[in-house]
């Protein structure tokens, strides 16, 4: 273990004491659990193959999705002198997103392989190109990485990003990174926390899973971020989740509200297989409203077709949502890859 990891294992047990006699109840004998279960399910990967292989589904073909999702020229001269005073989100693609405010750039789940997958030439192959190249990120101070589900961790795109940033990463994710030759991260729980670059970031619990192949479901953990700036502004990243009112309730209690938000709005069809795993656009809409989100950005949509859902049905349907609910669609925007959102602040300290 590195110095930097020792010293900020010691802020984190703290924040939130974890020992063998006091086990949380998410920690299990075979890995990790959900803090509120997710519902035993008959339906296994093996019965979402044959769906998409097989079923009645009309699942889209990625060459023929090119072009689909708006795609823009990202604009490096704000990237590379961006105004420290405002917060600038430039969606990358999928969850790849980079936020940068006061001095501090912070990548989320980086992704910038061809495929999703853990072989060269199967599996889901991304139809929109990165909004930014690896050699055109300025330096990277953070990385957050909520999961191990391959189009949330990508090796080689870490490998090409290298060991400079610090990385932010749930429990047993270490030694993914290994893999990427980065020997020094920090690893967290739940509810536990870290100071970075004067940032306080709280590993926040999701309700999703991880794998890498078939044996090892649940063996890391899983989750997303709540960060805090030294100004009080504050920021959340879902990561990857389904939804469940009483888990975002208590986290909207415990940890909002929030100035800035990255949430997902696809990947949810066949519903009754993806219901669990990841929220539609309506949602979505939820998450916002209950965690208290002033301005939101979707995430985790127009890249890799993942499920049955045409690519470009959830921007439309996150409007209609917005609209259902009252909500000004401009505070929860799908921006194209590549497109750069300002936002100033008005923070509140706590």
């Amino acid at each position: 273990m590195s110095q930097m990891q020792h010293i900020v294992k010691e802020q984190i047990d703290k924040g939130t004491p974890v020992n063998s006699a006091s086990r949380p109840s998410h920690h299990t004998e075979n890995g990790f659990e959900n803090r509120y279960p997710l519902p035993e399910s008959k339906k296994s990967f093996f019965t979402f193959l044959r769906l998409r292989l097989l079923g009645r589904e009309s699942w889209p073909k990625a060459k023929k999705q090119i072009g689909k999702t708006p795609v823009v020229a990202p604009n490096l001269d704000a990237i590379h002198t961006p105004d420290p005073n405002v917060a600038q989100v430039t969606w990358i693609g999928h969850s790849t997103v980079l936020l940068q405010y006061q001095g501090i750039n912070i990548l989320t789940d980086p992704v910038f392989s061809d495929r999703a997958s853990p072989f060269a030439h199967i599996g889901p192959k991304r139809y929109s190109p990165p909004g930014l190249a690896i050699d055109q990120l300025p330096k990277i101070n953070i990385i957050l990485l909520s999961h191990n589900h391959y189009d949330h961790c990508d090796i080689e795109s870490l490998r090409q990003i290298g060991k400079e940033p610090t990385y932010i990463v749930p429990l047993k994710n270490a030694s993914l990174l290994k893999e990427a030759g980065i020997d020094s991260c920090i690893e967290m729980d739940w509810d536990q926390f870290a100071e970075v670059n004067g940032v306080k970031i709280v590993h926040t619990p999701s309700y999703h899973w991880s794998s890498r192949k078939i044996s090892d479901r649940k063996e890391m953990l899983w989750g997303g971020y709540a960060l805090t700036f030294p100004n009080g502004f504050k920021f959340y990243f879902v990561g990857d989740s389904g939804w469940n009112e009483q888990l975002f309730a208590e986290m909207g209690e415990k940890y909002g509200p929030f100035d800035l938000g990255l949430i997902p709005i696809g990947a949810y069809d066949p519903r009754d297989f993806m219901k669990a795993a990841h929220v539609n656009p309506e949602e979505a809409v939820l998450i916002k409203q209950t965690m208290g989100i002033k301005q939101a950005i979707a995430i985790h949509w127009g890249t890799f077709v993942l499920t049955a859902e045409p690519v470009d049905e959830p921007p439309k349907r996150l409007r209609i949502a917005l609209e259902q609910a009252g909500l000004n669609p401009d505070h929860f925007l799908a921006l194209p890859v590549g497109g750069t959102h300002h936002h100033m602040p008005t923070p509140s300290q706590d």
